[in-house]
C-alpha cells in the first residue's frame, strides 16, 4: 500500500485530504506541524508527501527546502493560496514536484496525485510533471 504524508494546519482540509486518499487505497500519515511533517517524511518514508507552503513554525518551503536538502526525493505536491500560486511560475518553488492552487477540486487533487506516483513509479521522481494550476 502507497503512503502518502499530508502536511497541513487547516483541520477541515487535513480530514477532507485523509478521507478522500483513504477511499482511493493509500495509507494516509498526517500531521499540522511543520516540524513533525520534517521529521515523518524522514523516517517514515511516503510515497509522496502533500505539504502546505504557509505553516505556523517551519513553513511547508523550508520543510520541502530540507527536504531536498537531506537528499530525499520523495515526489512533494506543494499546496497554496491562489496569490502565491502565481509565483510557481516565476520559479520560486524549485524544490516541489507540483503545484495545486487552493481552493481545488478533489479530482484535479487525485490526478496530481496519480501523475507524481507515475512518475516516481517511471523511476523519475524529480521529473518534469506541468504544475497544476
Amino acid at each position: 500500500m502507497l503512503k502518502i504524508l499530508i502536511v497541513e494546519d487547516d483541520d477541515e482540509l487535513l480530514n477532507g485530504l485523509d478521507i478522500i486518499l483513504t477511499k482511493e487505497g493509500y495509507k494516509v500519515l498526517r500531521t499540522s506541524q511543520g516540524e513533525a511533517g520534517l521529521d515523518m517524511a524522514v523516517h517514515e518514508k511516503p510515497h509522496l508527501i502533500i505539504l502546505d507552503s504557509s505553516l505556523p513554525g517551519i513553513s511547508g518551503l523550508d520543510v520541502c527546502r530540507e527536504l531536498r536538502g537531506q537528499g530525499v526525493r520523495t515526489p512533494i505536491i506543494l499546496m497554496s493560496a491562489k496569490a502565491e500560486a502565481m509565483d510557481r511560475r516565476t520559479g520560486s518553488y524549485p524544490d516541489a514536484n507540483a503545484y495545486i492552487a487552493k481552493p481545488f477540486g478533489w479530482r484535479e487533487l487525485l490526478t496530481c496525485v496519480r501523475t507524481q506516483l507515475h512518475d516516481m513509479e517511471r523511476g523519475n521522481p524529480r521529473g518534469k510533471s506541468t504544475p497544476s494550476l
